[in-house]
């Protein structure tokens, strides 16, 4: 199954989180941030779309200059020279919606009622995934559980009207 989505919308967390500047989440500080390893995990090592730009996303967050093809030398314009071939390598285990989970859980003081409580639904890019599901998922598990069930009563056969 394809995380995209998923890995877009913790693309768009940090780049908020760090005011817009694509630069800023490649250097971020904040090793101890749930999010950490994600953090680049939209980002393609070259190809069609130019070396370490944004995958395919179209939101505009490119992470180096638009001139492709520049020689830079050896670490000329990239802080992390070598860096992003070993992006997939680094990446975790699990899957990206559980660090969510794990974030918003710790965003929300260890609350897990607070997280499904949670008002950030405009300011917040994870906000659909705080449960640690894709929406899709949640929605059909939601309707699912709160939608019409059939009555089951003893002595009279199941599905018929009348």
């Amino acid at each position: 199954m394809s995380h995209v989505k998923t890995i877009r919308a913790i693309r768009r967390f940090c780049l908020d989180c760090q005011g817009g500047v694509a630069r800023e989440v490649r250097l971020c500080p904040d090793t101890g941030c749930g999010l950490y390893a994600w953090r680049l995990a939209g980002i393609v090592a070259g190809g069609a779309n130019g070396g370490g730009r944004h995958d395919h996303a179209g939101d505009g967050d490119a992470d180096t200059d638009p001139v492709a093809g520049a020689s830079t030398g050896s670490s000329g314009g990239n802080p992390l020279p070598g860096a992003l071939p070993l992006i997939a390598q680094t990446l975790p285990d699990e899957r990206p919606v559980r660090a969510i989970r794990r974030y918003c859980i710790a965003c929300c003081g260890g609350e897990r009622a607070e997280v499904r409580t949670c008002d950030a639904r405009d300011r917040c890019a994870l906000w659909s995934y705080r449960f640690g599901v894709l929406p899709e998922t949640y929605r059909k598990v939601k309707a699912r559980l709160t939608g019409p069930r059939t009555l089951v009563l003893p002595g009279l056969p199941i599905g018929t009207n009348g």
